[in-house]
């Protein structure tokens, strides 16, 4: 059928409009999965939360590096005495004379107090917020990885429910020409009606079926929205296409687990407890500071004069109520709470790899499955083709072969799907990006 240029032209305007309005609305993430990653990472509020936490964590290291110099202050006091004299003469023989200070004085200055480190607590304290530092930016690289599974997740669901859609669009196609077809037959009473009632439960079960998938789709898409801090996502999803690529060596997996980002946070946790320990035995050590000052004292009617004075403090608390027990008991407890901690994410890490490897290899044993009935259902649906128009076999078993062909797409649709999921979910077992967020900063870079 031949249509005007006027109205193609129309249409395919009209079209265009259209897709331009659905990338506006969506955000356009046209880029496939890596451009979304890419987006996830500048628009998700739980990055941006964590990376204020490593910010506030950096600026703790700063506050416990500033205890090495002391502090400074300005002071100012005023005194009232009782005494028109501050000393009274006992010596023989006696002066008495005008009052030596008057009974109202004033003064004002500045100290400097500077604590020399020598039991280690304040070096103790730097070195556990430095590692607690480092945790919270591991932490924010473990959140980034999180955002990544979860969106990696959600896209693939978006892709293996559109290839689903298309097989079953593509046997609702075949089956809505099968019922004119048959109706026709049916008029002329060429075929019985039972075969056009068939073909119309088999629409209406297709019908239904992507009702379904919509209503996922749906759901995908509002959950995706979330971590895009969007309302929906409403962009076009890009096909599959493709296998994934089948480097996985397992030495290369293990060296890339150890930089994994949560067991390098579990790893900086230990040594900050280790710290805390270590600054909760040097309680027990004396402390020294020096102690500087600077003053100008003066009296409401009398001349003042200006003074100055330098000071050594060593001092040692010999008793406070069992606190410093405590404390060590306390820091020892967090200590192995935190080696333990270590383990345990060591353990789910190296748990979490080797599913991620079965579940590779699996899911491409499923893919070649699923490529093998393809292919068989393919030929089946062809054979059963030719044999309809030879009019040697009904509509209706024509359409079970149809039938069979839309659930071998979307067989086949899903394995390819589960692989690249299953090879998402292995990069991220390692601790490492998704490969088409990588590709996507290479061309960037590019």
């Amino acid at each position: 059928m031949h249509y005007p240029a006027s109205i193609a032209k129309s249409a395919l305007m009209g079209l265009l409009l259209g897709a331009a309005m659905l990338c506006m609305e969506g955000g356009a993430y046209a880029g496939g999965l890596g451009d979304l990653l890419h987006q996830v990472e500048k628009r998700a509020p739980q990055l941006h939360a964590a990376s204020a936490q490593a910010s506030a964590a950096s600026a703790a290291v700063r506050v416990a590096k500033s205890q090495y110099w002391g502090h400074a202050e300005a002071f100012g006091q005023t005194t009232h005495y009782n005494s028109e004299r501050l000393v009274n003469p006992i010596s023989y023989p006696p002066v008495l004379s005008h009052s030596l200070f008057d009974q109202n004085s004033y003064g004002f200055g500045a100290a400097y107090t500077l604590p020399l480190d020598i039991d280690g607590r304040i070096t103790a304290k730097v070195h556990a917020q430095e590692h607690l530092s480092q945790a919270a930016d591991h932490a924010a690289a473990q959140t980034r990885l999180s955002l990544f599974a979860q969106t990696v997740i959600l896209y693939r669901g978006l892709q293996r429910l559109e290839g689903i859609k298309q097989a079953h669009l593509a046997h609702l196609k075949a089956l809505q020409g099968h019922r004119k077809i048959t109706a026709e037959s049916v008029r002329v009473g060429r075929v019985a009606t039972v075969e056009l009632l068939r073909i119309e439960a088999e629409i209406k079960s297709v019908q239904g079926l992507l009702a379904g998938l919509n209503g996922e789709e749906a759901r995908l898409r509002a959950t995706l929205g979330t971590l895009l801090n969007i309302g929906a996502f409403r962009d076009v999803v890009e096909p599959l296409h493709g296998t994934p690529s089948a480097d996985h060596s397992d030495a290369k997996s293990e060296q890339a687990m150890i930089d994994r980002p949560d067991l390098a946070a579990a790893k900086s946790l230990t040594q900050a407890e280790d710290e805390n320990l270590k600054g909760a035995k040097r309680e027990w050590l004396p402390a020294l500071s020096l102690r500087a000052e600077a003053m100008r004292n003066q009296g409401y009617t009398a001349n003042g004069k200006n003074t100055w004075s330098i000071g050594a403090q060593v001092s040692w608390q010999f008793w406070d109520g069992g606190r410093r027990f405590a404390n060590t008991d306390r820091a020892t407890a967090n200590r192995e709470a935190a080696r333990q901690q270590y383990q345990s994410t060591l353990n789910r890490a190296r748990a979490e790899l080797q599913s991620a490897r079965a579940a590779w290899h699996a899911a491409s044993l499923q893919y070649q499955a699923a490529t093998s009935g393809l292919k068989s259902a393919r030929a089946t649906e062809r054979i059963q083709s030719d044999r309809f128009a030879s009019g040697r076999i009904s509509a209706v078993d024509l359409i079970d072969a149809e039938a069979a062909l839309a659930r071998a797409r979307a067989d086949h649709t899903s394995a390819l799907a589960n692989w690249w999921l299953a090879d998402d979910q292995l990069y991220l077992a390692r601790g490492q990006a998704p490969s088409a967020y990588r590709q996507e900063k290479t061309d960037a870079i590019q």
